[in-house]
């Protein structure tokens, strides 16, 4: 085999390879303006942001979610076994990069960044355990709410593509990275622990149902 067909028969296994992969990998963009009625967002390159994106997939993403085919799957930890179940969520997916300044207590604290990342899905849809998946339905942000309204009923911020699933907190202090989760899908503050253990391939696959608490 002449050099030529080496080169394009390596170049072709990994295009096999790359597209035996998981889940598309998610769109990264940096957020430059919080008005709600526009938008300053674009796809971000920055050296400390694309870390502090690293640092969140890895605490967030990876611990919260199981990558399965081309979506994320969550589990719902509830009470009862007829309540828990799983939720699948489908791409494209995006993480938002939300800098922002600085408090005089944290820079007094050696903090020299920090800022709000968002995972963002466009649809989602559920299981409860022995039952059915749902309909898919778009994913709900709950960054603009009025009166219990969600930004379908309220107008939409203009930077979003899609609505977020997960967010944390990410800061940096010299050089230690430091990422505090706020929300997993539907869980917030203390119950985000109820989406772990997060669900098996068995699970995915409807053969075996998701423990309760």
């Amino acid at each position: 085999m002449n050099s030529t067909r080496i080169v394009a028969t390596l170049l072709a296994a990994v295009a096999t390879l790359a597209g035996c992969g998981g889940a598309e990998e998610e769109k990264l963009r940096t957020v430059k303006s919080f008005d709600f009625a526009s938008c300053v967002s674009e796809p971000t390159t920055d050296p400390t942001e694309i870390e502090a994106i690293d640092k969140f997939r890895a605490r967030v993403r990876d611990k919260y979610f199981t990558v399965d085919g081309d979506g994320l799957f969550a589990a719902n930890h509830e009470s009862t076994l007829e309540a828990s179940g799983l939720r699948e969520y489908e791409g494209p997916f995006y993480i938002y990069v939300h800098a922002r300044p600085l408090e005089r207590e944290e820079t007094e604290a050696g903090v020299d960044w920090a800022a709000t990342l968002f995972l963002h899905a466009k649809n989602v849809r559920a299981r409860p355990n022995e039952k059915d998946w749902n309909d898919w339905q778009s994913v709900r942000t709950r960054n603009f709410t009025v009166q219990g309204r969600t930004v379908e009923g309220i107008g939409r911020w203009k930077c979003l593509l899609g609505a977020e699933i997960a967010w944390a907190d990410v800061r940096r202090a010299k050089d230690v990275w430091v990422v505090t989760p706020s929300a997993i899908g539907v869980y917030e503050g203390g119950e985000i622990e109820h989406a772990l253990p997060v669900p098996n391939a068995d699970q995915i696959k409807g053969k075996e149902t998701v423990a309760p608490l």
